[in-house]
């Protein structure tokens, strides 16, 4: 089969961003130390959201929330998806394959369909729409859409995570759902693959899930819309699976962790971040891309990882043929992991945000 490469990604983020301090004077709970110290200590800076944090202050409907969800994920992942076509040698009529992943609503025709009528895709388009997985779904769907290319050469694949995880946010005071409401935040990312152009290769990829805490991380979901899981021993459960995804990833390959030029980490926290680069041994340095993007967009959930690969080939120097490892973290409880092989893509930053 031929190699595919990943030839461009775009980004996106609502046009409104909110300092941690604007989020907390609409929370709707009384001020306690661990509020305190979720905003105002947080390493959050700002976040951008499809819902103000007004939104917050009344009751709303499950209808109303997953309305909110539709409308800034088709604006979020039409903007994501026209950066990256824009920043590739391909048009939409060019696309053969697309692939969309969203945990934060839901739709029928699902967004991979309605998008392609937005956005001029063609009526003979092959889809994959991945729902229920998270805030490591966009490595199994750059998976399978570089699958789908590598069997027809030529072929031009999108794979595009969007959330709107302002949209689910619950007036809830249980700690796990302050933390949920402290952290996360709304954005998109677009990967075009194909196996033409000067893009890092997509070389293998690894899984590895804790069924024995298969409970820790998710979503419940009510009358009311959604209700956050987040286990406190997540960070902990995390850096044991890492390491084994990592390892087998790069043994297979015929690399070492000492090999890897970049590192990309989804932002899932910074207790996440923490415990993976000390399992893994990374120092500040090579923790920096995913530091940066938690401090600038917070966690975006599926899309995050993709954000941490546009820092990392936009700013770092990296020869040709360098290993690039992607991890990212989500319910199930699972790790999903990327290597790639550094070429030359062309890399759009966010619409928004200079």
């Amino acid at each position: 089969m031929a190699e595919p490469r990943l030839v461009s990604l775009g980004r996106a983020v609502p046009a409104q961003r909110f300092t941690q301090r604007e989020v907390y004077a609409h929370n709707p709970w009384e001020d306690t130390p661990l509020m305190d110290r979720l905003f105002l200590a947080s390493p959050v800076q700002s976040r951008a959201m499809v819902v103000p944090p007004s939104f917050y202050d009344q009751p709303r409907t499950l209808t109303e929330t997953n309305a909110a969800w539709l409308d800034g994920a088709l604006s979020l992942g039409g903007t994501a998806l026209t950066e990256a076509l824009a920043r590739s040698p391909y048009r939409p009529g060019d696309v053969d394959v697309i692939g969309v992943t969203t945990v934060t609503g839901y739709a029928t025709p699902g967004l991979d369909l309605l998008l392609a009528k937005a956005h001029e895709l063609p009526r003979t388009l092959q889809r994959v729409h991945f729902n229920c997985i998270g805030c490591h779904a966009a490595i199994p769907l750059l998976r399978t859409v570089a699958d789908h290319v590598a069997r027809r050469p030529g072929a031009v694949g999108l794979a595009l995570a969007v959330e709107v995880c302002s949209a689910c946010f619950a007036p809830r005071p249980e700690p796990q759902n302050l933390v949920a409401v402290s952290l996360f935040a709304d954005g998109a990312a677009c990967a075009v693959v194909s196996t033409e152009g000067s893009g890092p290769a997509i070389v293998d990829f690894q899984s590895v899930f804790d069924l024995d805490h298969i409970d820790a991380l998710g979503f419940d979901l009510h009358t009311t819309g959604f209700a956050i899981v987040l286990d406190p021993a997540i960070p902990d459960l995390v850096a044991r699976a890492v390491t084994d995804a990592v390892d087998v990833l790069l043994e297979r390959n015929g690399h070492t962790r000492e090999d890897v030029a970049a590192w990309c980490l989804h932002p899932g926290g910074s207790r996440i971040l923490d415990a993976a680069q000390t399992a893994l041994s990374l120092s500040d340095e090579q923790m920096q891309p995913s530091r940066r993007v938690l401090r600038g967009f917070g966690n975006m959930s599926s899309p995050s990882v993709l954000f941490v690969l546009s820092e990392v080939l936009a700013s770092q120097q990296l020869r040709e043929g360098a290993p690039i490892v992607c991890a990212a973290f989500g319910p199930g409880l699972g790790v999903e992991t990327v290597l790639l092989r550094a070429g030359a893509p062309r890399v759009t930053g966010d619409s928004s945000i200079a």
